[in-house]
């Protein structure tokens, strides 16, 4: 594809990055705004555990320049899959020290969620909660934007729940529309694959993965309505996903013009 291709329908840009041992890693660069701009390409990168890296993938991670990396994922979540490839580089790792989530696949399969019939719902139950559980780590995230800390990475275990989310609330401080938001996060859906594939190689999905295929998949996609229930969840609280930002996250019209000036190009 093409810059001007690019440009003209940034939907069907190539995101994913080509890294070995980076799960679900992809550039979120080129989505327009309402009025037209365009988030600047090689700045906010999105993405699983990268873990597992050859020596090559170290150096492909490294060249991407990324000054600090937000980590959702939880203490024991983080010790089972160790990200180690910055060690030596001056990146800021800033990590969520609580104990438990409820986007935690593993944390989910422990309590029950692998009994069939049960994935869509826990998932529906998941998303109303999911934004006031990270509010933390996205308040966190939303500071290191607003302070400059670019190029970003941030991630959770597989990049599609909480990362999900929080890619879905940067874009709408961006002023994105609502149907280009569904589009990156619907993305994942391209690697349940690898997502299917780490679960048959990983005990901590053992009662998930002896259910038949259709009734773990809910489990494992990225669904609008998902994002719906969570945005709902939010608008039931704080009557808009604006104020959510601003009350929950500390994200002021100070804060937005700031992220918005670091992230936007016209």
């Amino acid at each position: 594809m093409t810059k001007a291709e690019v440009l003209d329908d940034p939907l069907a840009a190539p995101r994913a990055l080509a890294i070995e041992g980076g799960h679900n890693l992809r550039d979120m660069g080129g989505y327009r705004t309402r009025s037209g701009r365009r988030l600047k390409w090689g700045m906010l990168y999105r993405s699983g555990a990268i873990s597992n890296l050859t020596s090559t993938s170290r150096e492909a991670l490294r060249r991407l320049g990324i000054m600090a990396i937000c980590d959702f994922r939880t203490p024991h979540e983080r010790e089972r899959v160790p990200m180690d490839w910055y060690a030596g580089q001056n990146v800021g790792y800033h990590a969520s020290e609580r104990g438990i989530s409820i986007g935690s696949l593993q944390s989910f399969i422990a309590q029950g969620g692998h009994q069939p019939g049960a994935m869509r719902d826990a998932m529906h139950a998941i998303y109303s909660k999911l934004p006031f559980e990270q509010a933390g780590s996205y308040r966190q995230l939303f500071h290191l934007l607003s302070t400059g800390h670019v190029p970003l990475l941030f991630n959770c275990a597989a990049g599609k729940d909480r990362t999900g989310l929080a890619a879905a609330l940067i874009l709408y401080a961006l002023d994105v529309p609502r149907e280009t938001i569904e589009h990156d996060y619907t993305l994942t859906n391209q690697v349940i694959g690898e997502l299917e594939t780490t679960m048959r190689r990983d005990s901590g999905y053992a009662g998930l993965a002896t259910l038949p295929r259709e009734e773990y998949l809910p489990l494992l996609e990225a669904h609008p309505e998902y994002l719906g229930i969570a945005f709902g969840a939010i608008e039931q609280k704080h009557g808009s996903i604006g104020q959510y930002l601003h009350d929950e996250l500390g994200v002021d019209a100070t804060e937005l013009e700031k992220i918005r000036a670091l992230l936007l190009e016209d």
